[in-house]
């Protein structure tokens, strides 16, 4: 075999075959079953306070993805959310959350998934939820504004369990 063979077989055989693209996020399988997010939540006034969030999710036989949530924020009292999200067009989500004054709307481009809603007493939440390493957990940054002005933040890691 020349030498030129030679290079060219064992350049074939170290490239391989072509990385393959990542699978864009999906909510519905990622939050069908337990997950759990610990957080850090930072207002504009005070200390920072941990977060803790118990979820289960099911998709029900109409595409619905429901998912019941206890939240945990040090120093109040513990409540319950359900949201309610049903894909709409490709990437595009719509549906409720219990704690949200009207629709939520999400979106997912690629490997991001964003989250807009308006919570009860006009504050708007822009949720980025983005999958980390192994694709059991994701990243979730909120920023909640009120009147235009940042008035808190939420750095969260969500794990399937």
């Amino acid at each position: 075999m020349t030498r030129t063979g030679a290079l060219a077989v064992a350049l074939a055989f170290s490239v391989g075959a072509p990385a393959q693209a990542p699978k864009p996020f999906d909510p519905l399988a990622f939050f069908t079953g337990p997950t759990q997010g610990r957080g850090e939540l930072k207002e504009l006034v005070g200390k920072a306070k941990r977060t803790y969030v118990q979820s289960i999710g099911r998709v029900d036989k109409d595409g619905w993805l429901i998912l019941d949530q206890t939240v945990k924020v040090e120093g109040d009292p513990d409540r319950q959310r359900r949201w309610r999200l049903k894909q709409v067009a490709p990437g595009k989500y719509r549906g409720t959350l219990s704690d949200a004054k009207g629709p939520v709307e999400a979106e997912v481009n690629g490997q991001t998934g964003h989250i807009r809603y308006v919570m009860k007493g006009g504050i708007k939440v822009e949720q980025v939820l983005t999958p980390l390493s192994g694709g059991r957990a994701l990243s979730n940054r909120a920023t909640f504004r009120k009147f235009g002005m940042k008035v808190a933040t939420l750095n969260e890691r969500i794990e399937k369990k």
